[in-house]
């Protein structure tokens, strides 16, 4: 067996010093492979161009027509050289379309190309995303057709991967390579792993998601993490392109309940231990964590924070942030572990310390623009029901220097992210006419960290002084709001929200009934008018359906309009006013009584798991003992069903006499 082959051989150990002996593979800081672009002639880029064209419009009559077309590629592609191909951006684009729906021939033709190269086209930023699809497609074809030819090629492909992993990871687009590998292996994409590509789209549906990985697939994945597992991890921490994969092989360990977890995870918990003292701005702290000031390594943390356990995040916040939370809250790297932190808490009483300190530094955050902290501030009370130990609101105030008398500036401070002096002055400045006499415009601003923040107040059920300034909108401010990407969710959480009182969600819908005309033929705004219709009662419904009623033709011609048009019932409106109120107590009346049938069929699961638990404890039929015939629930019997339970009366014919 040669050396390479002992080194795939399933490790049993999985603890720290496994994990950092001598027999780990070191991180190559130059993986040695040069980002070529080929020169291809001008005639051979037309014949791709055209059959790029081709393969985008699906224009065939049968599956014939296309695997001859397959052929004619391959044919082309293996004359000029599939690395020419691949290392140009228009020819592998060509590549990754036909990869899309190819057959299982084409597939093994392209990968005994690709399998030569495939480090070299792996670590290419042209090259790699075909070898990305390629994989994808790969792992697709086993758990469809489990084809032995493909499961053969995909053990040959894998192993050339783990066993050139060091160079990987040094490269840039390696190191994605393998993250997308480690991800089709398991069957598991990574949230923040989905919108890294662009041309990710082309091959999007070709990702295979499932819970129970092949068994083919399994050996396969042992040897590829057992081999990641076995690099210098430490090094790994720090490394622009090692931390994002060690992040994603943290999340999918765990997802696999695979033995090499452990290990691992003591690894990142010991990097906590190195601190630093001379941190600039940071000074009177004293010593902090490096591995949570660093860019790279914070992003492991906030991995390793998500996949911790309850009593392991309790120790985590006991021993590295409880003394140390608010330095790292205010720091610029160190705040997105808070935030996780925040998010994945599950003790209350941690989670009231961790709230208790942060929330009188929320001036201090909101001026360094650390405002996902305060947000998760607000998310971390709503789970635990914390609103009653913090005066979140009159904090807010304070930070933003609102005075009392103008607490009606409060939702647009808040929208905008800007103090009252500022908000102050950019009004007055509108009010100055132009240099050319005309009037200036009150411009409203939205950002998406307000919009966000006031989200989670809304989710609180926080309103005070925020009613007024939300229903006391001027309609350009409104019509803003409503169809603006960033503020119209604020918007949808204030009329939504459970928690925000039915009066004042009633004196916003007022304003913005006569408005509906403009925001329904929008994306957002079309989204704004059916919470707004599910707010309203029936005297603001008919306001709303009048003024739409009043523009019927451009709304039904509009995409967004049309559905809100239907999904308002107005059709029912235009046939007169007491059809329409018919039809939306229908309307009404069916969907309590679906919630009722939901309701209904928990509390009938309930019942028939309290009948079996009887059934064996008794050890016989319930249905036997008369004191356990109520505890059986009752079937209902639909009047209008087509099958009757009682016996039907025969016909007899009338016998003549």
């Amino acid at each position: 067996m040669s050396p390479k082959d002992e080194e795939m051989e399933v490790f049993s150990s999985a603890s720290t010093e496994a994990l950092q002996g001598s027999d780990y593979v070191p991180v190559i800081t130059d993986s040695g492979v040069k980002d070529s672009v080929s020169d291809l002639p001008k005639s051979i880029l037309e014949y791709y161009t055209n059959i790029e064209k081709v393969l985008e419009r699906e224009d065939f009559e049968n599956n014939s027509e296309r695997e001859l077309l397959e052929e004619k590629l391959l044919e082309q592609i293996k004359s000029d050289g599939i690395t020419k191909i691949l290392y140009h951006w228009d020819c592998s684009r060509v590549v990754e379309r036909m990869l899309v729906n190819c057959s299982n021939p084409t597939l093994l033709e392209v990968g005994s190309l690709i399998l030569p190269h495939i480090v070299e086209i792996a670590c290419h930023s042209f090259a790699s995303h075909v070898l990305e699809l390629f994989i994808m497609k790969l792992v697709r074809e086993i758990y469809t057709n489990e084809s032995s030819e493909v499961v053969e090629l995909a053990e040959k492909v894998f192993r050339k991967l783990v066993l050139d992993v060091a160079n990987l990871i040094s490269n840039t687009h390696g190191s994605y390579t393998l993250r997308v590998a480690l991800q089709v292996l398991v069957g598991a994409r990574i949230e923040d792993e989905k919108k890294k590509r662009k041309r990710w789209d082309i091959g999007k549906n070709s990702f295979y998601e499932t819970k129970d990985t092949h068994p083919a697939l399994k050996k396969i994945l042992h040897k590829f993490t057992k081999r990641l597992v076995k690099m210098d991890v430490g090094s790994l921490l720090w490394s622009n392109q090692g931390a994002p994969l060690l992040s994603v092989l943290l999340l999918l360990l765990h997802r696999t309940n695979n033995k090499s977890l452990p290990g691992l995870k003591s690894v990142v918990s010991s990097s906590f231990e190195k601190k630093v003292t001379d941190y600039k701005g940071f000074e009177q702290f004293g010593a902090l964590p490096a591995v949570l000031l660093d860019s790279k390594a914070s992003y492991v943390v906030q991995s390793y924070i998500k996949i911790c356990n309850k009593e392991e995040l309790d120790d985590l916040y006991n021993q590295q942030y409880k003394e140390i939370v608010v330095p790292l809250s205010l720091h610029s790297v160190a705040n997105y572990t808070v935030q996780t932190l925040l998010e994945n808490i599950s003790s209350r009483a941690l989670a009231l310390d961790m709230c208790s300190k942060i929330v009188p530094v929320f001036e201090d955050l909101l001026a360094e623009s650390i405002t996902g902290v305060v947000i998760s501030v607000t998310k971390c009370c709503y789970h635990h029901g914390l609103t009653s130990n913090f005066d979140i609101m009159k904090t807010l105030l304070d930070a933003f220097h609102i005075p009392d008398e103008q607490s009606s500036l409060f939702f647009r401070c808040v929208m905008s992210m800007t103090t009252y002096e500022v908000l102050l002055e950019k009004i007055e400045y509108s009010k100055k006419p132009t240099q050319s006499g005309k009037p200036r415009r009150d411009r409203f601003e939205a950002t998406l960290a307000g919009s966000l923040l006031l989200q989670g107040l809304f989710q609180l059920g926080l309103l005070g002084p925020l009613e007024e300034g939300i229903c006391s909108l001027s309609e350009d401010h409104i019509v803003y709001l409503a169809t603006n990407p960033q503020s119209s969710h604020a918007v949808q959480a204030f009329l939504s929200s459970v928690t925000i009182p039915v009066s004042a969600k009633h004196r916003f819908i007022r304003a913005a009934a006569f408005l509906t005309d403009k925001l329904v033929v929008t994306p957002c705004g079309s989204r704004i008018v059916e919470v707004m219709w599910l707010a309203a009662d029936s005297p603001l419904k008919s306001a709303i359906a009048q003024t739409m009623i009043a523009k019927e033709q451009a709304i039904r011609e509009n995409t967004y309009g049309s559905i809100v048009f239907k999904n308002c019932n107005l059709k029912a409106f235009k046939q007169g006013l007491n059809t329409w109120e018919e039809s939306e107590k229908r309307k009404k009346k069916n969907v309590e009584s679906f919630e009722k049938i939901i309701n209904n069929e928990s509390a009938v699961e309930s019942a028939e798991k309290s009948v079996a638990q009887e059934e064996e404890s008794v050890g016989g039929d319930v249905s036997e003992n008369p004191s356990s015939e109520n505890t059986k629930p009752k079937k209902v019997k639909r009047k209008d069903s087509v099958i009757s339970d009682k016996p039907k009366k025969s016909k007899k014919k009338k016998i003549e006499t």
